[in-house]
């Protein structure tokens, strides 16, 4: 019963749904304002100073660009492993800024909508990392555009 229901596509596309949703909105407000990211990052205290502002213009970018490939159902298990990975890396990241007492926004999403880094952040990247993780372990991209090809005929079986 338990694997019938973990590999329902609708649940996987759910999942797939979810977490590139979160991603593609946390990407925006990133790339609008680098700079602000930046000053996130920064208050981390875990990358070079060097490597601050190239982590802010690229990280947005790929948030954004598996977002919508997990979404759209091509390269699933690529998109969702990134993810799944950036979302493991966040979590340490917020995990040591707690474990440090800094009192900073987590950069999650934003200035706009700062949110300072706590133990419910923890849970909320974990949820979504659980989430990855389902898209990333099933087979399923029964509900995606290129799957909507292969039904009709225009191209080759989709690529996971």
């Amino acid at each position: 019963m338990n694997s019938r229901i973990f590999s329902n596509p609708f649940l996987i596309f759910l999942c797939r749904l979810v977490v590139g949703s979160v991603f593609i909105v946390a990407a925006i407000d990133k790339i609008v304002a680098p700079d602000a990211f930046a000053e996130s990052i920064y208050a981390y205290g875990l990358i070079p100073y060097p490597l601050i502002n190239l982590f802010a213009l690229i990280l947005p970018w790929l948030e954004l660009c598996c977002g919508i490939l997990l979404i759209s159902g091509v390269f699933v298990r690529s998109s969702a492993s990134i993810l799944t990975l950036l979302l493991l890396i966040f979590i340490v990241a917020i995990i040591t800024a707690l474990s440090r007492h800094l009192n900073i926004d987590c950069g999650c999403f934003g200035k706009d909508h700062a949110t300072p880094v706590s133990w419910e952040k923890v849970l909320e990247d974990a949820g979504l990392m659980i989430l990855g993780l389902m898209a990333v372990l099933t087979d399923s991209v029964a509900i995606g555009v290129q799957t909507f090809f292969v039904r009709h005929g225009t191209t080759e079986k989709p690529p996971r």
